[in-house]
């Protein structure tokens, strides 16, 4: 079987604990590594990279791949939560990849199920991508 990529990387930010692309369809793509705790200053790290590329406009879909044993530290995810910080984006994917992974998730949608981002998990990327392609940007 052939993958072909849907998708061409325009711009590329290594941090601590991550990969973030710019990819030409428009989509953000965050790859967290494997083995890392999340914390809030790579949060915040990637609050200031989306707040870079944010037009003021078009509002972003961001999809994140989990690292396999990768944890997200508890402020972290308040600050993930925050309306505030995610009115810049329209839509929000998450690849998961364990049920701790799944736990998690599902947590941080019921707390954004509230603010004006969709937000969903899957298993396949390719999925993901095609979902996040599939909102329309109002």
């Amino acid at each position: 079987m052939i993958l072909v990529r849907k998708y061409s990387i325009l711009e590329s930010h290594r941090s601590r604990a991550s990969t973030t692309e710019l990819w030409d369809n428009g989509i953000i793509f965050i790859k967290l590594d494997d083995n890392m705790e999340v914390t809030l200053e790579d949060s915040k790290g990637h609050y200031e990279f989306l707040k870079s590329k944010f037009d003021g406009k078009n509002k972003m879909r961001v999809l994140t791949e989990s690292g396999r044993y990768t944890t997200v530290s508890k402020e972290a995810r308040e600050f993930s939560t925050l309306p505030e910080i995610n009115k810049m984006t329209l839509a929000s994917a998450v690849v998961i990849k364990s049920l701790a992974h799944r736990i998690v998730i599902n947590f941080i949608i019921s707390l954004t199920r509230q603010q004006n981002m969709k937000m969903r998990m899957f298993e396949s990327k390719d999925k993901a991508i095609d979902w996040l392609l599939s909102i329309e940007n109002k």
